[in-house]
């Protein structure tokens, strides 16, 4: 039996991490005979192209790491799942690791006219969550398709046109979008898409500073994904709105406006604040809860701003 998946993983420096995702990959019920890992990394030095030469002579697969300059993780999906013709390619990000029955659990979905099959993903149950720190959780199809833990058969890869390149090629945080543009454009197509909680991995819990965390650049591209694909905007809070919260911001902004002229206008922050003060689980109670809603206050009032100008970039309203 030959090769039946690729999987493809996109490197940008982070040695260590891609290590333990490639060695993850020996813990695998699927025969290494029927998988092979190519690694396309666009790292400025060569630190990662001579780890993965290491690596290829122990693991039991076939490993290989190309080389390329930085586009973005998008143009390294796409080069590594030309490598060869195997009938599905698994995408999975440096910042994982898989769980043992991961690859079987995803070409398990596979049927009739299903071209991409999503997987689940959550954070490293070996680091602690934190306020101040980045990982990724997918518990049910996602409609923006993170290329974090997701298969494609072939047919549907090569008929998308891979991912496009990032509109920040040569940040170490990419803006992204790349893997929500690729998958709306195979449903467009008419291919199905299905998700497979069995094919688990596990994200990298990273802190952040706080700047990093009032300001996510990655929403700028939101509105863009929106105008070129509208199907998104059910997804949307009242079609307009990136998520609850947001809408409930504007409801408030409008209200403490408006309480200039009438006091009253001011109740029309009770829900935003009623939001953000019960909406998450935290360790502040009681009065601290208004702690809570100032810092999120902040951070929303970010993301409005940020989401205003990919609005006015892309001529798509999201807010």
């Amino acid at each position: 039996m030959g090769i039946r998946v690729s999987v493809v993983i996109p490197a940008y420096e982070r040695a260590e991490w891609l290590k333990k995702c490639v060695l993850s990959l020996r813990s695998q019920t699927l025969s290494p005979a029927e998988f092979a890992v190519f690694v396309v990394d666009s790292s400025p030095n060569e630190v990662n192209e001579k780890s993965m030469r290491e690596l290829a002579a122990i693991v039991p697969f076939p490993l290989k790491c190309i080389r390329k300059k930085p586009e973005g993780p998008g143009p390294s999906r796409t080069l590594g799942g030309q490598q060869n013709d195997s009938p599905f390619i698994a995408f999975l990000d440096s910042d994982c690791y898989v769980t043992p029955g991961w690859l079987e659990a995803g070409l398990r979905v596979f049927e009739g006219n299903i071209g991409i099959v999503q997987g689940r993903v959550l954070p490293d149950p070996e680091q602690p969550t934190k306020v101040f720190t980045h990982y990724l959780r997918i518990e049910k199809e996602s409609h923006f398709y993170e290329t974090a833990n997701i298969f494609y058969r072939r047919e549907t890869f090569e008929e998308c046109g891979g991912f496009p390149a990032d509109v920040m090629p040569n940040a170490e945080r990419p803006v992204g979008g790349e893997d929500t543009e690729a998958a709306w454009t195979a449903k467009r197509l008419g291919w199905r898409t299905a998700f497979a909680p069995e094919a688990l991995v596990y994200h990298e819990v990273r802190p952040i500073n706080i700047w990093d965390w009032i300001f996510n650049k990655r929403l700028f591209r939101i509105p863009g994904l929106v105008g070129r694909f509208p199907e998104l905007r059910r997804f949307m809070f009242g079609k307009y709105f990136y998520d609850q919260a947001q809408g409930y911001l504007l409801l408030a902004l409008f209200g403490l406006a408006l309480s200039i002229l009438n006091p009253l206008g001011a109740a029309l922050a009770i829900p935003y604040t009623f939001h953000r003060a019960m909406g998450r689980s935290g360790t502040l109670t009681g009065i601290l809860r208004i702690v809570r809603v100032a810092a999120y206050f902040l951070q929303d009032s970010a993301t409005l701003l940020i989401l205003l100008g990919g609005s006015v970039r892309y001529r798509a309203l999201l807010l």
